[in-house]
């Protein structure tokens, strides 16, 4: 991947996550859709990305956690996820409406099994409350293919 297509995807996931934040709605807007594609494939490819980057920040603030000492590495880690969560909240948002997708299983599987080796804490992210939940009426299926039109949820 080229220096320019990287930058190029960065610039898509921030303005859909911008739009996802502003609305509060985990959809991709339809004016955006077509870069969404472009750049990705289509929405299971920038579903895995923003998957990928929310793995990577969570991460770079593990082992600062971790040199903490936790007695209760598990309250700890749950703390981090809602701390990452405040930060990074429309991603948060998007990936909590899509719990149980097949495009996140793989990478959920695996920082599952990497963080139970790591700390010996199972860690499920799709049972960790969510930070951030759409209103009831609002309320996308547990998982869904954010691309369709969803009468309320678009609108």
């Amino acid at each position: 991947m080229s220096w320019n297509e990287l930058h190029r995807r960065q610039r898509v996931v921030q303005a859909v996550l911008g739009d996802i934040a502003e609305s509060g709605l985990p959809v991709i807007p339809a004016g955006r859709r077509a870069e969404v594609d472009a750049e990705f494939g289509g929405f299971d490819g920038f579903l895995r990305e923003v998957q990928f980057r929310w793995y990577r920040a969570f991460d770079a603030r593990l082992d600062a956690v971790l040199e903490e000492d936790p007695a209760d590495v598990h309250a700890a880690l749950v703390r981090l996820w809602h701390e990452l969560a405040a930060v990074m909240p429309a991603a948060r948002l998007l990936l909590d409406a899509c719990t149980g997708h097949p495009a996140l299983a793989e990478l959920d599987d695996h920082h599952r099994r990497r963080l139970l080796q790591a700390t010996g804490v199972r860690l499920e992210p799709g049972r960790i409350p969510a930070a951030h939940q759409a209103p009831r009426h609002r309320r996308m299926p547990r998982w869904c293919p954010l691309f369709a039109a969803r009468g309320a949820a678009t609108a």
